[in-house]
């Protein structure tokens, strides 16, 4: 039997949403100490910790009208109970009741001491569980129960827990959901009115939505007069219901807006802030007739992708404010051509660019490539963990001097012996494998006081990502920053050919890669862990070091397997890579180290195990190591032969397409913005309603609303939008320093 709840008898302040949770009826110090440690402190907390969805408790069964495996409410009276022991002292309590059509059982494994004391014979209660049929008769373990009410009490007298559709709660331990909601019940009815309106209320009613207090009771007791009701006919309670558990009525409507205006408008306007801030103009004296010299070095003509974003790019380089752009495209779009000739044109004119890659080899191909591309055209110089202290000391010494060059590197980059005088662009490959630390500190080596004005200037900045990001999280995790997007892919370029293979499939797989092979192509071989200590009780796991060993003996004797893997020292792994450029090495067998950037055209085969234990955009980033040549490349996805339903549809994704975009967007679908961004980024997206994916439609709402708010009065100086800017500072997400809009 859950424990009785009793409120404080300390005094209660006045009736605010910031009043502390403990004053709610049935809360008091025991279970205000609860709630505190799960993060509800106030009033307010405890009002927007929202439903995860809802039950139809609306209908109120007789037992004869019970089923198999599902979950039903009925209303009966007890007709005998008795507590059955088991050993070490724990027992089983076993309920009778009845109503007029039948009889329920009613069990409670480890039944807490003095239970069964409630069931007395003849007590009115009503019950929620899933039906269970047992010898022919319907029985509910550890089913929910409502004390002392019949369907009478119940339909005269509005209930938290049944005869209304009922809301489902992430669990709080400690406290159960029937009293949960009880306190919540009660925090509506005296709270709700108390909620502070902070959206301005012209968008409020421009959507026609409705009032927050209304809005939030709604979300946690809907009204059965508005079409959840059992008199409505069953098709349309049923989708009264599904638009509740969908997220999909006004009142969530009213919540979700909201949620997605208040960050919008906090994200462009820091988006506007740093519009006014300061930074060096490029593009007026010579440097794009330099860069369009570098482009005519290129063996390719640009894309109409690569071309635009040059001219982005060219174009925020311009202005006398920091450019924060984001460039995505997918792997082998030509993301980095675009930034060594937009640093082409800084470089032109005086000022010092870096690039920051996250792995020793991607940055010494972007080196490779730079160098390969431009010859001495570009001044390009590389700085890892590796290079020597000789080169080290000249090469500060030229960053020092402010002379115009190109700096190529790893974390080495940020650490402290590195000083630029003329730090002006900023370029950070896959941001997303760097701390949010490591890509300020950064930032921070550009920034100085201009001689003449004496005005703080920053870099500018440019990230560039093969991890394709859909547009609505463009918008929501990277809103401040202007976004150049690369689709189009060099001509040329055929298709990789994806399997999912399992089972017995593995052989025909394998006499493909032989063919491959036989042709003087050559393969990756990827596995999850670096060697068997790794597993960790997952036997089941194959590794690099082992299986390196057995593709090498058994599988392909005739050809020469490598093995490439983190653990390495920075200089076995170069030695490794360039063996298999020069197809030394007929099969690479590695680790996830190759991921990024590695470029080999003669590699036209991808094999990746336990395919299943990888997210989609990683698989994605694996297989676009090929199909970076003439020749025909395929890419099979070594799977178990049973796999989740989810880890199914993310597996057919890729076989059906290579558009990383399209995979982009399905990633989203199925794991969520969270997931998708991966922890370090998950943060970024507070919401407790919204989604990006379902309720795409309000976030381009909001956002539009929002940059209306901000030509119009972008220091929420006006009346109506006072509550909105105390909101900002009473959460202490904004300081109002005065901003000006053109």
């Amino acid at each position: 039997m859950p424990p009785k709840v009793k409120s404080s008898t300390t005094s209660s302040p006045s009736a605010t949403s910031e009043t502390p949770v403990q004053f709610v009826k049935g809360v008091g110090p025991r279970l205000g100490a609860v709630f505190t440690s799960r993060g509800i402190v106030t009033v307010k907390d405890l009002l927007t910790f929202f439903p995860r969805s809802y039950e139809d408790r609306t209908r109120l069964l007789k037992v004869s009208e019970l089923s198999d495996g599902e979950k039903s409410t009925v209303a009966v009276r007890v007709t005998n109970s008795k507590k059955i022991p088991l050993k070490m002292g724990r027992s089983i309590l076993d309920v009778s009741t009845a109503d007029e059509s039948g009889t329920l059982g009613l069990k409670w494994f480890h039944a807490p001491r003095g239970m069964e004391s409630r069931f007395t014979p003849g007590t009115q209660i009503i019950v929620t569980g899933t039906v269970k049929m047992f010898m022919s008769r319907p029985q509910m373990v550890h089913p929910e129960i409502a004390w002392g009410l019949s369907s009478q009490v119940v339909e005269e007298k509005g209930q938290p827990n049944v005869g209304r559709v009922v809301p489902v709660y992430t669990e709080l331990e400690g406290i159960p959901s029937r009293s949960f909601r009880k306190i919540l019940w009660e925090a509506l009815e005296k709270f709700s009115e108390t909620l502070t309106e902070d959206l301005p209320i012209r968008y409020r009613e421009a959507h026609q939505l409705p009032k927050l207090g209304e809005a939030v009771k709604a979300i946690h007791f809907p009204d059965t007069e508005e079409g959840v009701d059992a008199g409505t006919s069953k098709a349309a309670n049923a989708q009264a219901i599904q638009d509740l558990v969908d997220f999909n009525t006004p009142a969530h409507a009213r919540l979700i807006y909201e949620e997605f205006f208040k960050f919008e408008y906090l994200i462009l306007r820091q988006r506007l802030h740093m519009e006014q801030e300061h930074a060096p103009a490029f593009g007026t004296s010579g440097g794009k007739k330099a860069m369009q010299d570098l482009t005519g070095l290129l063996p390719f003509k640009l894309t109409g992708d690569q071309q635009k974003a040059i001219d982005e790019i060219a174009t925020d380089l311009s202005q006398t404010h920091p450019m924060n752009r984001l460039i995505q495209g997918d792997v082998g779009s030509g993301k980095t051509a675009v930034a060594f000739l937009t640093a082409g044109l800084v470089l032109a004119e005086g000022g010092q660019a870096a690039l920051m890659a996250p792995t020793e080899i991607l940055a010494e191909q972007h080196y490779r490539n730079a160098v390969k591309l431009f010859g001495g055209r570009l001044a390009v110089h590389m700085l890892v963990g590796k290079t020597p202290q000789s080169e080290r000391i000249q090469l500060q010494a030229k960053l020092a001097s402010g002379m115009p060059l190109l700096l190529i590197g790893t974390h080495a980059l940020i650490e402290d012996p590195v000083v630029f005088k003329n730090l002006v662009f900023v370029m950070i490959d896959e941001q997303h494998r760097f701390g949010v630390e490591q890509r300020r500190t950064l930032r921070r080596k550009g920034m100085r006081a201009d001689a003449q004005t004496g005005k703080l200037l920053q870099p500018h900045s440019l990230i560039l990502t093969a991890t394709p990001i859909p547009r609505t999280l463009a918008l929501t995790a990277y809103g401040d920053l202007g976004v150049s997007t690369i689709r189009e892919m060099p001509p040329g370029r055929i298709p990789i050919i994806s399997k999912v293979i399992q089972g017995n499939a593995r052989i025909r797989a394998y006499e493909t890669i032989r063919g491959e092979l036989i042709k003087g192509h050559q393969a990756y071989f990827i596995y999850p862990l670096v060697n068997d200590s790794e597993a960790e009780g997952f036997t089941s796991l194959k590794s690099a070091v082992a299986e390196a060993e057995t593709l090498q003996q058994e599988v392909f004797p005739e050809f020469k397997v490598g093995l490439l893997h983190g653990q390495m020292k920075s200089d076995e792994k170069s030695a490794v890579m360039d063996r298999f450029k020069r197809n030394e090495l007929q099969v690479l067998v590695s680790t996830t180290v190759v991921e990024v950037g590695v470029d080999v055209p003669n590699a036209t085969i991808m094999v990746i195990e336990h395919s299943e234990r990888f997210g989609l955009s990683q698989l994605h980033q694996l297989r676009g190591r090929v199909g970076r040549g003439s020749a025909q490349s395929y890419c099979f996805f070594f799977a178990s032969a049973k796999v989740a339903e989810m880890t199914s549809l993310r597996l057919d994704v890729l076989e059906e397409t290579n558009d990383g975009f399209k995979i982009a967007e399905a990633d989203l679908r199925i794991r969520g913005p969270g997931e998708f961004l991966g922890t370090r980024q998950a943060g970024g997206l507070p919401f407790k309603l919204a989604d990006i994916v379902r309720d795409r439609d309000w976030l381009l709402k909001a956002r539009e609303d929002a940059q209306e708010l901000l030509k119009t009065d972008p220091n929420l100086e006006q009346s109506e939008n006072l509550p909105l800017r105390r909101y900002y500072e009473r959460e202490g997400k904004l300081q109002f320093e005065r901003l000006k809009t053109s």
